[in-house]
Parts: C-alpha cells; sequence; structure tokens
C-alpha cells in the first residue's frame, strides 16, 4: 500500500489509531500543564480578593478621617457645635439645675 507519485505508506486504521492516541497525549500533557497552574491561579484570586477587602477599608477609614477632622473644625470654631458636645458628656453650667429622668420599668 504505497503511493507511488509520494512515497507515503499508508497504514489504514493504524494510521487513525496513531493520530488519536497523539491527540490523548498532547491533552494529557495540556491538562497536566493547567492543573500544575490550578494552586497558583486560587493563590492568586486570594490575593486579589484580601487587596478589594483592604482597599473597601481605607475607603471607610477615609471617609471616617474626613468626618472627624470636620467635626475637630467645628468643636474650634463653632461655639454652639462645642457647647451641644459638653451637654451631651453630661455637663452643665454652674448656674443651671440638671434633671435627669430614669425609666420608670422594673
Amino acid at each position: 500500500m504505497t503511493d507511488a507519485q509520494s512515497g507515503e505508506v499508508e497504514l489504514g486504521w493504524l494510521g487513525w489509531m496513531n493520530r488519536i492516541l497523539m491527540a490523548l497525549i498532547v491533552a494529557a500533557l495540556l491538562a497536566g500543564i493547567g492543573l500544575s497552574y490550578l494552586p497558583l491561579i486560587q493563590t492568586n484570586q486570594n490575593f486579589r480578593e484580601r487587596v478589594q477587602r483592604k482597599q473597601e477599608e481605607v475607603l471607610r477609614l477615609e471617609a471616617e478621617l474626613r468626618r472627624m477632622e470636620a467635626e475637630i473644625r467645628a468643636l474650634k470654631n463653632d461655639p454652639r457645635f462645642l457647647e451641644r458636645k459638653i451637654r451631651e458628656l453630661g455637663y452643665a453650667r454652674s448656674d443651671e439645675l440638671v434633671v435627669t429622668f430614669k425609666d420608670g420599668a422594673r
């Protein structure tokens, strides 16, 4: 079974089996390479999630910082705000009478 012009020997079903076997070997190699990178991919995903959580925490802390800075400016510059904060702490002026109410539940 030779092709006279090309000089190739035709193997019939053995040729197909050889091609299938080579395709299976290539697929197994690709699967092995993919599986060897799987832990690295998972580690990378974990790092990305940690970075995302840290970025969200930074944004939250920056917002809290802005709020605190605004409160500090108000305490320095707004006497009514300062008095309200002091009263929230339970203080009163020396000439004032402080009345507190207790809950009647026993």
